[in-house]
């Protein structure tokens, strides 16, 4: 076991400190992590990702002269509900000669692809973005001649998904073959007249039907009652070109436009349900081609993401940490960057990102998976909770406070689901409203798991038994928000996004469980997360999430105005405050630990350590708080170990202290890289899918609750850092805090909080000073 850290924040001091030093230059250390690629991508396994967070696109150049743009949407899905790629589009330039100087560049401060190669009489450039302020994608381009743009799609007749390939669908995975999933193939669009002076090409995808009313009637629920959000859902993508033509071609084979030698590419990707696909859409589609200025949308997403960037930052040197070290420090910073760049490229739409792949999935051949196509994802469209909450943990630290509101925004509309499934179920005993695990896009089980089969069975009746009595979602929802409460201290999100989530949830936990003849709850039937089934009472995640949640809703009246405390229902909260048994204790070895419950048959079914629920999300436990040695045992005796994927040890031994394990797991994580992709952020799959946004998201938190920690009022700087990683961050922290650091040779050189007046709450190690 690793020494805890010497710095503890019990060993803190008040500490701040602003020299006369010039501030780190994050701009020039951010260019030095661009990609930069001198040899062109054989296919899509060597593609780059970018995006303006809705919309989004993978991007190889081949060694043939062609651009591919894999076209993506966070809302793309699909009538059986699979989230379905926009098409492919394709501009066939001339092909590089052999030895030609070539250059392919992200660049991260302008939100840009650039491609040169050639010169003197042969130029070639290539500039691609996404448009910030709409769903429209940008290729300028130089050729030596004419080029050819085509749109392209793979969807071109009606199709019915069957066995494996029905597992990118995992609401319909397993579906008997009495029931029949289909998707409907994509149109060919052409420009209306009188919308455009050029022409336009493009392919369309409209759901005429969906699955929705089926399963929540298989649900025991009411379809009438439900949103359907896939009905009549109409995704795909135009492109226009000025001075281009559209010569008259098969039906079958892609739409094409012929463009001059430098053309100014305009892709049009929006999605709209509407009544009818060649109405409303069309006339969107037709407005945002006609309406599209590269010059202004250039201006404005280079605009965008400088001050994106501008919110934090982590550049890192790992240095002594292995022969390696040098490649190992820019690779650190660098994979810092890249994760956070995709977060931003796929992570502001009308969806959450997907854990597994997020909008940046290519056909697994190029990993040599399955022979599907793009739309092909493992665990496929539906939100697992545990997996889906990574990615927004380290939004908090970087200051991307609204790209949580997708999340926070897909449980909102889904409360009338979770709400009528517990009034369905459970009649008039039980009030509140829970979410499964394993969510669809309109809230309701995935088919599968609540079972096909259900002859004689009650509608409460869940058949998987990885989650069948895990409720500790809607707690873990609550810990995040109120987080985001401390950060941001903004009434209006109590009372409008916070207050709404707070009272159901705990109105299930206060009416849906026995009680002990003390009147104790007790937590039972449930589950220890999906690793302990059975004899399971009082788990530890949900047990920990309730002291958790409940401590901090009762200490907000203090930290609001009047009106808004005036709407807490406080007594209602104190009354389940005083019931709750303790988190549960075990001993093992002569030594007392957190468990994972009061009560459980020990047999594993997974490789999750639920009893450090109580250390992450929770943090009952950590540095400078009571029964810290029970939370270290517990991480020191966990039954499973791991640095990639979803597990949580990076983040448990940074909270813990535990300084060297915390380093080793950022380090293991960093060599996750899939050997088969090009790009360094291809993660995984792991236990999912690649690029495995909870990887990269994981990476993220540890390195930034390594840096910084807050409890309450208070930040502790450099908490869990080694002292041979040189590090210049700009990290957020509770109450609107700013935290600026730079750490060298074992030494702070530069702190700096903002606003001034927080700074008696920061508190770093006195080693460091």
């Amino acid at each position: 076991m690793d020494p805890p850290l010497p710095c503890a924040v019990a060993a803190l001091a008040t500490f701040a400190l602003a020299s006369a030093q010039q501030p780190f230059d994050a701009d020039a250390a951010l260019d030095a992590a661009d990609v930069v690629w001198t040899t062109p991508s054989k296919d899509s396994s060597g593609a780059m990702p970018i995006g303006n967070g809705e919309v989004g696109a993978m991007v190889w150049f081949a060694p043939d002269g062609v651009l591919h743009l894999l076209l993506s949407r966070t809302d793309s899905f699909s009538e059986a509900s699979r989230l379905l790629k926009l098409g492919e589009v394709r501009v066939r330039m001339r092909a590089p000669a052999v030895g030609e100087a070539f250059a392919q560049r992200l660049h991260l401060r302008d939100g840009a692809i650039t491609i040169a190669y050639g010169a003197g009489t042969a130029p070639a450039t290539l500039r691609v973005f996404v448009d910030c302020g709409s769903d429209v994608v940008f290729v300028e381009g130089e050729n030596v001649a004419p080029v050819t743009i085509e749109c392209d799609s793979w969807r071109r007749t009606p199709r019915r998904l069957r066995g494996d390939e029905l597992q990118s669908s995992w609401t319909m995975r397993d579906a008997p073959d009495d029931v029949v999933v289909t998707e409907s193939a994509d149109e060919r669009v052409s420009v209306p007249v009188g919308f455009t002076t050029e022409d336009a090409v493009g392919w369309r995808h409209h759901d005429a039907t969906s699955v929705v009313a089926m399963t929540t009637a298989r649900q025991g629920l009411d379809p009438a009652a439900v949103p359907d959000p896939l009905l009549r859902r109409t995704f795909g993508l135009v492109c226009s070109c000025p001075d281009s033509t559209a010569p008259d071609a098969d039906a079958s084979a892609p739409a094409t436009l012929q463009a001059p030698r430098r053309f100014a590419l305009r892709i049009a990707a929006p999605c709209l349900q509407v009544e009818k696909a060649a109405h409303e859409w069309d006339e969107r589609v037709w407005t945002m081609v006609g309406g599209a200025d590269p010059a202004k949308a250039r201006a404005r997403t280079v605009e965008w993401w400088r001050e994106f960037w501008q919110r934090s930052w982590v550049f890192a040197d790992a240095g002594g940490a292995a022969a390696d070290s040098a490649a190992k420090t820019s690779r650190l910073s660098q994979a810092l960057a890249l994760q956070r760049w995709i977060q931003a490229c796929g992570g502001r739409g009308n969806f959450p990102i997907k854990f597994n792949g997020s909008i940046f999935t290519v056909e697994p051949k190029a990993t040599g998976g399955q022979p599907f196509d793009a739309d092909w994802r493992r665990w496929g469209d539906c939100f697992w909770w545990q997996n889906t909450r990574l990615p927004y943990y380290p939004m908090l630290a970087q200051g991307d406070f609204d790209m949580q509101a997708p999340l926070f925004r897909l449980y909102r509309d889904t409360l009338p689901v979770a709400e009528q499934r517990v009034q369905r179920w459970y009649g008039g005993k039980v009030r509140g409203a829970y979410w499964p695990e394993t969510m669809t896009p309109f809230g309701t089980h995935a088919n599968g798991d609540y079972g096909w089969q259900r002859k004689d069975l009650p509608a409460n009746k869940v058949l998987c038994p990885w989650w069948e009595f895990a409720r500790n979602q809607g707690l873990e929802l609550l810990a995040l928000m109120l987080d985001r409460f401390d950060y941001e201290r903004d009434p209006a999100f109590v009372r409008n996004e916070l207050l709404p989530i707070a009272v159901p949830v705990l109105a299930w936990f206060a009416t849906a469980y026995p009680r002990e003849p003390d009147g104790t709850l007790r937590i039972e039937p449930t589950q220890s997360i999906e690793t302990y089934w059975h004899g399971v009472v009082d788990d530890a995640p949900t047990v920990a999430g309730l002291h958790c949640v409940l401590d901090r809703l009762l200490g907000l009246p203090a930290q609001l105005p009047a009106d808004v405390a005036h709407e807490l229902p406080l007594d209602d909260w104190l009354a389940l405050r005083k019931a709750l048994p303790p988190i549960p204790v075990l001993e093992q070895d002569g030594e007392r630990m957190l468990a994972p419950a009061a009560a459980f048959d020990s047999k594993r079914s997974n490789c999750e350590s639920p009893e450090l629920y109580a250390v992450f999300p929770f943090r009952c436990y950590g540095l400078g708080r009571p029964g810290l040695d029970l939370a270290r045992a517990a991480y020191a005796h966990r039954k499973d170990r791991f640095t990639n994927g979803w597990p949580q040890d990076g983040q448990d031994a940074a909270l813990l202290g535990f300084v060297d394990d915390a380093a080793a797991n950022v380090l293991a994580k960093l060599q996750n890289q899939n050997a088969a992709h090009r790009f360094p952020a291809m993660w995984g799959p792991n236990f999912d899918w690649l690029p495995d946004q909870c990887h990269g998201s994981n990476l993220l938190d540890t390195v930034h609750r390594m840096l910084l920690q807050c409890d309450g009022d208070t930040t502790a700087v450099l908490p869990c850092w080694p002292r041979g990683w040189d590090v210049s961050f700009r990290l957020h922290a509770s109450r609107r805090t700013q935290v600026e650091c730079e750490y060298r040779h074992g030494r702070i050189e530069r702190l700096v909080v903002t606003p001034p007046e927080r700074a008696r709450d920061v508190i770093a190690p006195r080693e460091a000073r």
